[in-house]
């Protein structure tokens, strides 16, 4: 079962990327999109077909990645995404002409190295329980502080900077993956009335709270940037939960979790390097420079 949900995982990630390609050229494609969406924004995407096209391919990743969730333990579905950024990048350089570096290539090896060995490690050690009741509590109580956090900082602050859009993002889709096998699980080995629907509900929430981060990310970036996060932090806060909270290691040696723990650092450091060096990246940040020249020239006149 476990080769399975590797294979829908990894059939996911490829529509993740396919989806984000479409979605990022819509939302970038509308007037003033980099301010951040507004509601206006988002309705105009309501009668985007590239924008429908974006989601329709994504929703079907999602089912694909519900499945492997109730198949196998969530440490070992989600960091399988990485491969939804050597698609990206590979879609990138065909559909936008985005240019190749030496840092852009050393980032997805890293990410994509670090996240491999991961997914390596933790199907070697991982193992799924039933948590009903009470025992899924804490999972809830996460989740619904997560998304508070969310709330706060979608409703405080305006135009983030791209990488703090897509941890949040990433955060909030780590909850809605750890949730989902939870609740998978609860129907597939103890029946539907067992299934927690507190955690249903925050699942539910972190969805649609997540999606907000997410559109705003493909406005203020590339969707390399946004697919490195969301395979990276996503999966990363995932096994954290699965180990902490779902007990997914329990058994597994203490050597075992660490050399884990390097490689998920080790993909973070490509996100960090990414977030630099992405050449749409240093465009941007070369247009506000010249943007900051320009005004301070114009106000010594």
């Amino acid at each position: 079962m476990t080769v399975v949900a590797i294979a829908f995982a990894a059939l996911a990630a490829v529509a993740l990327a396919y989806g984000a390609l479409y979605q990022h050229e819509a939302v970038a494609g509308q007037d003033d999109s980099h301010n951040g969406l507004s509601w206006a924004h988002f309705t105009e995407l309501l009668g985007n077909r590239r924008w429908l096209l974006g989601l329709a391919i994504m929703g079907l990743g999602t089912a694909g990645n519900l499945v492997a969730l109730a198949l196998a333990p969530v440490m070992v579905v989600q960091p399988i995404g990485a491969v939804s950024l050597i698609v990206s990048v590979l879609l990138g350089i065909r559909h936008r002409g985005l240019r190749v570096n030496r840092r852009l290539v050393q980032a997805v090896l890293w990410c994509t190295a670090g996240v491999t060995v991961f997914v390596a490690l933790s199907a070697t050690a991982a193992r799924t329980e039933v948590h009903l009741g009470a025992d899924a509590l804490p999972l809830f109580w996460i989740t619904a502080i997560v998304v508070g956090l969310g709330m706060i900082i979608m409703l405080a602050f305006q135009h983030l900077p791209q990488l703090i859009l897509i941890i949040t993002a990433g955060l909030l889709f780590a909850c809605v993956a750890t949730n989902a096998h939870l609740v998978s699980v609860q129907f597939l080995r103890a029946g539907l009335d067992q299934v927690t629907l507190i955690n249903v509900a925050v699942l539910l929430a972190a969805v649609g709270l997540g999606t907000w981060f997410v559109q705003n990310s493909y406005a203020a970036g590339p969707p390399e940037m946004v697919i490195a996060g969301l395979t990276v932090i996503d999966p990363i806060g995932a096994v954290i939960l699965g180990t902490i909270v779902l007990g997914e290691v329990a058994a597994a040696p203490v050597w075992l979790i660490i050399v884990i723990t390097i490689t998920g650092l080790v993909a973070c450091a490509g996100v960090v390097v990414l977030s630099r060096y992405h050449p749409d990246v240093k465009d941007r940040e070369a247009q506000r420079r010249d943007a900051r020249r320009s005004m301070t020239d114009t106000e010594e006149c």
